[in-house]
């Protein structure tokens, strides 16, 4: 059982199509009306996957070209299907809808932990005999690592996917406006306030008023995002669950070192440094704070700082520029928690029309031939790329995801392609994904203690409480954070957490992070 705690939901379960899919299909026509009339009746294996993506689906006769070709490959006659309010609670009711009715549903993906459910639940089929026979390929490119965390108890519950990130989320400051202003990148906490100070007084913006924001978030976070990327700083396991004296795994917010970290960013808020709007913002409102070339330094995950807001502002800043670090603190570990190489998996469930044809079509996606067919479509015909692996669409517009003929609606499996780049077409945006995925690489990082176990919490006592626990704690972190109550109130927080059901919570994840290193465990 594997769990990540500081890995966002809103977040996974796959980051790299989350990026990948940052366009619409506006401009595809449809070939023939109705959800699925687009894909032909042919003589191969039906099988049916969900995608959770519908931006995917561009309905257009060079999906049924790339349809046919995956045919003539693997003999799979796939048909996709689409939730119709895209990815997160959509696709999750989608996927419910499909199984309990019994619709045909052979493979849809799934986070880990939602695997792991799955898989107590007798839903999904194990996949290591249908590796070993049809899997040669995922076998040989899928790194070790992946497969690793894809397995709970011996079974290895789906086709890991791939994440080209290190560490996901750090701290992103505006070099150059330390350069405007003369000062150094900051190292350290305290070379980081000074930072902040001159940000919000000196006019880092040159528009003559005082407008900037020295801290904020981005990429859909708010105070928890500070939380995830600040904490490494302040505390000795980071913003990560922790081993008292006795072993016990205990939450961050239980760490003595908590406090004095919570202080210092109510101290921030109470100084102006934080951005005003940070508790009640969304992704689009911190997109603009960045685009509008006001925002200092950034809390977010390494796109944050990109899609929808870099994209923007190099047109009034061409040489604007944020530099991912990691601040050292008296207190604190002084590195990010390690990202897992696979936060999702493609998964096949035991009802299914033809096992061995899913992991077949899944298998040709693991040679580079079938990953760029799927991706990208017929090279030649949909698309051309460079010999360093480089993509650009043969359409009306060939760098714009949007007018692409064919894009990712086959698309499962993930490979991390030496020597190719992870975000491959010829894009500016792609271009900074891939330029910003090599700095946040390059930052410290370090395993939390429970890395690699997944928890089900679907079988613990505290269960029913846990929203209301979160919420709790939310609300009590906020409060502090606005000078509502003081820092020194947060022991008798915890303790009011502690009662209402935070003890058990503890005790429920100790007992399961107990099992899941047991000896007795097979791996």
């Amino acid at each position: 059982m594997r769990s990540y705690r500081g890995i966002k939901t809103m977040l996974a379960p796959m980051l790299l199509i989350v990026l990948l899919a940052s366009a619409s299909c506006d401009s595809a026509a449809p070939e023939q009306s109705g959800p699925n009339d687009d894909q032909p009746i042919s003589s191969g294996i039906r099988i049916v996957g969900l995608n959770c993506s519908p931006s995917f689906d561009r309905q257009t006769a060079e999906e049924k070209r790339v349809h046919d070709r995956i045919l003539e490959q693997t003999g799979a006659d796939v048909r996709i299907v689409f939730s119709d309010g895209g990815s997160g609670g959509p696709c999750r009711s989608k996927r419910a809808a499909m199984l309990s009715s019994g619709e045909q549903l052979d493979f849809a993906e799934l986070s880990i932990t939602e695997a792991v459910q799955a898989f107590n639940e007798g839903l999904l089929l194990p996949l290591n005999d249908l590796l070993d026979r049809y899997g040669t390929h995922l076998k040989k490119n899928v790194v070790p690592e992946a497969f690793k965390l894809a397995t709970y108890e011996g079974n290895i519950l789906g086709i890991p996917i791939e994440n080209g990130l290190h560490t996901l989320s750090a701290l992103q400051i505006r070099a150059d406006w330390l350069a405007k202003l003369q000062l150094p990148l900051p190292r350290t906490i305290d070379e980081f306030e000074q930072v902040l100070k001159a940000f919000k007084e000196q006019d880092p913006d040159g528009n003559g008023k005082m407008d900037t924001v020295p801290l904020t978030v981005s990429s859909g976070g708010t105070f928890n995002m500070l939380e995830g990327v600040l904490g490494s700083s302040f505390l000795p396991q980071g913003y990560a669950w922790w081993q008292d004296a006795d072993g016990k795994l205990k939450p961050p917010e239980l760490h003595p070192a908590y406090k004095p970290f919570l202080a210092k960013l109510a101290s921030w808020n109470e100084k102006g440094y934080l951005w005003s709007d940070l508790l009640l913002s969304a992704a689009d409102k911190q997109q603009e704070l960045i685009a509008d070339n006001r925002a200092g330094a950034v809390a977010a995950t390494f796109s944050g700082t990109i899609v929808n807001a870099g994209e923007v502002l190099r047109k009034s800043v061409p040489d604007y520029n944020y530099v991912p670090v990691v601040l050292e603190g008296e207190q604190g570990l002084n590195r990010l928690p390690v990202s897992p190489i696979a936060y999702s998996v493609w998964v096949i469930y035991k009802k299914n029309a033809s096992p061995e044809t899913v992991m077949k079509f899944f298998d040709y996606q693991a040679t580079y031939e079938g990953n760029m067919l799927t991706s990208f479509g017929i090279e030649g015909d949909n698309y051309t790329a460079t010999p360093d692996g480089m993509v650009e669409f043969i359409s009306e517009d060939k760098t714009n995801l949007a007018k692409a003929h064919y894009y990712a609606k086959y698309k499962t499996v993930f490979i991390n392609w030496p020597g190719k780049p992870v975000w491959p077409v010829n894009t500016w945006t792609f271009a900074e994904y891939n330029l910003k995925r090599e700095q946040v690489n390059r930052l410290p990082r370090f395993e939390p203690i429970d890395y690699g176990v997944y928890y089900d919490t679907t079988k613990w006592q505290s269960y029913p409480k846990l929203g209301a626990l979160n919420d709790y704690l939310n609300e009590q972190k906020v409060r502090v954070l606005n000078g509502e109550i003081r820092v020194d109130s947060w022991d008798g927080i915890m303790a009011r957490w502690l009662e209402m059901g935070g003890s058990q919570m503890i005790d429920d994840r100790n007992k399961q992070y107990a099992a899941s290193v047991s000896p007795k465990v097979s791996r």
